[in-house]
Parts: C-alpha cells; sequence; structure tokens
C-alpha cells in the first residue's frame, strides 16, 4: 500500500543544478542570485517592489515594521491562523483584536467590520491554504478606512488573487508550492518603503551600495534576514518549472472537488463531527491528515481563550487532506473514496 503523506516537499531537478553550480561557486551568501530571483519571481507573477528574505515569517515581521505598528496600536486579525502570523505582533507591543472566521475558516468580513475602531492601525488577512475569499472586502475596507493591510499569503503563491495589499508576505519554506528550502518574500506597494526593507533585511546597509562603495554610514537598526544564494538556486529551478507543478495542482483541485471535497492550491479540507475516527481511519488506509494549524486564542502567549462563534462550531471539525506534487490523480481519487467510505460506515453505525 503506497504511503500518501500530507506534505512533501518538491524540487526540481533545475533546482538540483543550480545548487552544485552555487556550491561550487565560492558564492553562497547573498549575491547575484538571490538578485535574479527577486527579478524573476517578480516578473512570473507580475509584482514590483520584491524583496527575498530568509523566511515568512521575517518577511512579516519587517511587514509590521514597515507599517509603523507599536506599542499599543491596535491590529484586527484572524484567530485562525499559523502562530507566526501573530507572534510578531506581540514582540511589537500591539494589541491584537481577534476577529472570528467564516465556515471556510477564512477570516470573517463581517467581524472585522464589527471591531474597527479610531485606533486601528492595521489589519492582516491570511490566505488559508490559499483561499482568497475576503481579501477584496477587505481591500475596499482598509482603502475607505485608511488602514493599512497586511497580507499574509504564506500559503498563497499558487492562488490567483494576492499581492494587492500594502504589505504582502509569502513563505516558500519547504513544504510551500514553490519552496527555496526556506525562504520569504515580501512585496512592498510603496516604493519609499520597499528600499527601507531592502536595508532592513541586512542590518541597515543598503547591500549594493556598500558593496560599491566599502563601508557606508548606519542610520537605522536593521536585521540579518536576507535569503543567500543557496536557496534562492533551490527557488530559481523551481521556479522555472512552476506553470507544471500549478497546473498539476489543479488538476487534483478538480478532482477533489468533482467529489465534492473543498480544495484550494495548498490542501484540500472537510468537516467532520468524527474527525479523530477519520484521522485514523485514513492513517490505517496510509494516508496521512491533519489539523496543521489551530485557533490562536487557545494558547497563553495570546492572553487565552475567548468566545468565538463560528471558530467555536469548527474547531474540532476541520481536518486537511493531502494536496501536493507528489500525489496524482489516482491519488485523490484514493482519498475522496476513503473519506466517502468513512461517511458511509459513520452514518450506518
Amino acid at each position: 500500500m503506497r504511503k500518501i503523506k500530507l506534505f512533501k516537499p518538491y524540487v526540481s531537478w533545475y533546482s538540483v543544478w543550480n545548487t552544485i553550480r552555487v556550491l561550487r561557486s565560492g558564492q553562497l551568501a547573498e549575491g547575484p542570485r538571490v538578485k535574479e530571483f527577486e527579478e524573476k519571481f517578480a516578473k512570473k507573477f507580475n509584482l514590483t517592489n520584491v524583496v527575498a528574505v530568509n523566511s515568512g515569517t521575517t518577511a512579516l515581521e519587517l511587514a509590521y515594521e514597515l507599517a509603523g505598528i507599536n506599542s499599543g496600536d491596535e491590529v484586527i486579525t484572524t484567530v485562525f491562523t499559523c502562530t507566526a502570523t501573530n507572534i510578531p505582533l506581540i514582540r511589537r507591543g500591539a494589541n491584537i483584536v481577534f476577529a472570528d472566521v467564516d465556515h471556510d475558516l477564512n477570516i470573517n468580513v463581517e467581524d472585522v467590520k464589527n471591531k474597527i475602531t479610531d485606533k486601528t492601525k492595521a489589519i492582516v488577512f491570511v490566505h488559508f491554504g490559499g483561499n482568497n475569499r475576503g481579501l477584496k472586502e477587505l481591500l475596499e475596507i482598509a482603502k475607505e478606512k485608511n488602514i493599512t493591510l497586511v497580507e499574509d499569503a504564506a500559503q498563497a503563491v499558487a492562488s490567483e488573487f494576492w499581492g494587492k495589499a500594502d504589505f504582502t508576505c509569502m513563505s516558500l519554506q519547504a513544504i510551500k508550492t514553490l519552496t527555496t528550502g526556506d525562504g520569504g518574500i515580501l512585496v512592498c506597494k510603496d516604493n519609499d518603503l520597499y528600499k527601507k526593507a531592502k536595508r532592513l533585511r541586512w542590518f541597515g546597509y543598503d547591500r549594493e551600495e556598500k558593496q560599491r562603495l566599502g563601508d557606508i554610514d548606519l542610520t537605522e537598526a536593521g536585521y540579518k534576514y536576507h535569503m543567500n544564494d543557496l536557496s534562492a538556486a533551490i527557488g530559481l529551478g523551481n521556479l522555472k518549472v512552476f506553470d507544471k507543478i500549478a497546473k498539476h495542482n489543479k488538476r487534483l483541485i478538480k478532482t477533489y472537488k468533482d467529489c465534492g471535497i473543498t480544495a484550494y492550491p495548498w490542501f484540500a479540507l472537510v468537516f467532520t463531527d468524527k474527525r479523530n475516527e477519520l484521522k485514523t481511519y485514513l492513517k490505517e488506509h496510509g494516508v496521512e491528515s491533519g489539523m496543521h494549524h489551530y485557533r490562536n486564542d487557545k494558547y497563553t502567549l495570546f492572553g487565552g481563550r475567548k468566545t468565538f462563534p463560528i471558530m467555536d462550531e469548527l474547531e474540532d471539525k476541520y481536518l486537511i487532506l493531502p494536496l501536493h506534487m507528489g500525489m496524482n490523480v489516482s491519488d485523490v481519487k484514493r482519498v475522496c473514496k476513503l473519506v466517502n467510505n468513512f461517511n458511509e460506515i459513520s452514518k450506518s453505525n
């Protein structure tokens, strides 16, 4: 019985070849490959002001700093996401205002509207699994209210609608649709903030100016957030075959949907009152599944649990199913059949 993992990294042979070339070049740190990756990533996805960093989390860290989020500022964000979305807000001393989810686990736009105040500094939108539902509405609301919108597109590189907010943060971590091993992308709408982001990712220096002139003055405290040429080499190789990845995943998405199961660019999703039993049943038949992310207010760090009607309803019901380059259409049909079989067995019991 072939086992199907929940997530599986995909590295093209172009990436392998690129990595070997970088390893033999003597230039492993940030260099020409990073710049090339930024340029090709921007061209591929029709973006401007692309900054390559070493993780999606550091992209978020930079976005929050560039947005001017400081101690006491109110930030509305989803209660359900990877903790990496919200941990940087804690470090900045922001006043996190959690919004409920809707029934697809993306942020509830109406709840966001109800929680906007004169103190709201920013809103964070998360594409859960690459689902972009709600983004267009929040773009309009943020523009109308003159509030900064930060787009956590960590799971959305294969989505058809992203990169529209004041700041867009993407993850290129190992199991993402497009990987650099580990890495991230920050896109800044404002050109001056883009230039500042490039400085802050490397201690506060303008790297190109420093390489040209030697030591230059430091006027702001930056970080060590830059991408390196090894990661960029992997990214360039995978970017070269991204159309193949996207096409393959669309076939899997269609197959899931034809079977009546919701699927997004990064995974498929089911809701069931018997989640643990379904998870065990799938595992017994060689299919890995899981929750992957959890409501953030369950953690002491975020102040403890509060009442969110839809999150409370769905908390014990969602289960993520695999969708990646390590699967084929037959694998998806097998997963669907198992889910349907389980549902039939459950009804009969």
